[in-house]
């Protein structure tokens, strides 16, 4: 009898929750879920934890969708008669630039001089020509993510001036970016555009970005561009991108070796209020050498062009460009040193 009394204690010690207790509880849960379901910041977090379990790559910048073609390709890097561009590095973080340009008949000779400044989280570049055309760029970082950028050019044409500015954000697996071109906060005129970037996979991104534009104050246009990058391996790229409804780009860019690049860009163009059906198509290919670079293109113009840089030394390289256009019966053909000290 003894024993029993320590047991009957333990028992009466024991709470049994109440019936309406329960009851609150499951009216707490239900209330809990159905916050949930009508609450956006619900849906953002979820889909944000699901991003972060994928560990997407960063898709690099809308306006560098061909970045690889630009560099394969002789479009910005053709020029016509003699050049000769010299730099010198004053510090770590400036050097200076002069360039020279030889006149060809009806076209005077011409001369720049150009600064760089350049540290962990700011960039500045300026150059001025003989007629006091003047171009200038700055971009600094607030943040690894938040970049802001400006670009201005005063030109001895006043309808070629022109200002922007921009502000970038690099997300993990995004980058966002918005520009403003000759804003007018008085009147609304100007260029404005905003585009974003999204990986999917690790090797599909898309995007879009929107144009707005006021010429006038009584004139509005927008539109609306898609772009796509799809790279399976380190080796290869396809991306197409659209600009508004009337144009579509399509480029195909393949390293074939350590020292060989080859890749094609396909341009369509469709107007119908102008009954207006382009297209151009154009090759090229990139070979490294020991101590030179060799890159040629052609198109569907008829247009064969050729670019050899030879480098002799660290601080100085020969240039020799070339380009035919057999439809035209035009030909152009450049010489070209770089020094740097």
């Amino acid at each position: 009898m003894a024993d029993a009394a320590p047991t009957h204690v333990a028992a009466e010690s024991i709470a049994v929750p109440a019936a309406s207790d329960m009851k609150i509880k499951t009216v707490d849960l239900e209330d809990e879920l159905h916050f949930k379901f009508w609450n956006p910041v619900h849906y953002y977090k979820a889909l944000n934890q699901h991003r972060m379990r994928l560990n997407l790559p960063n898709p690099g910048q809308f306006e560098m969708l061909h970045k690889e073609i630009k560099t394969t390709m002789l479009t910005n890097f053709t020029f016509d008669g003699g050049r000769a561009d010299m730099a010198k590095i004053l510090s770590p973080n400036f050097q200076v630039m002069h360039s020279f340009q030889l006149g060809l008949p009806g076209q005077p000779s011409a001369y720049e001089f150009a600064g760089v400044y350049a540290d962990e989280h700011t960039m500045m570049h300026g150059k001025m020509d003989t007629d006091f055309n003047l171009q200038a760029r700055m971009n600094h970082a607030f943040t690894k993510q938040l970049q802001f950028k400006a670009q201005a050019q005063v030109m001895k044409n006043d309808s070629q001036s022109m200002l922007q500015v921009e502000g970038e954000y690099t997300g993990a697996d995004y980058t966002a970016n918005v520009k403003a071109i000759n804003a007018s906060p008085v009147d609304g005129t100007g260029i404005y555009l905003a585009s974003y970037l999204q990986s999917l996979t690790s090797k599909l991104s898309v995007g879009a970005e929107l144009l707005y534009q006021s010429p006038m104050a009584e004139i509005q246009e927008t539109s609306l561009s898609l772009a796509m990058r799809y790279q399976p391996s380190e080796d290869r790229v396809w991306a197409a991108q659209t600009q508004g409804s009337n144009m579509l780009t399509t480029s195909y860019w393949r390293k074939i070796s350590d020292k060989c690049e080859a890749g094609a860009e396909l341009v369509m163009l469709n107007v119908p209020t102008q009954d207006r059906r382009e297209a151009s198509c154009s090759a090229g290919m990139k070979y490294e050498f020991a101590s030179s670079t060799f890159r040629a293109m052609a198109d569907n113009f008829g247009k064969v062009s050729m670019l050899l840089e030879e480098r002799f030394s660290p601080g100085f390289s020969f240039l020799m460009t070339g380009e035919m256009d057999h439809f035209k019966g035009e030909n152009k053909f450049g010489v070209g040193v770089n020094i740097e000290s």
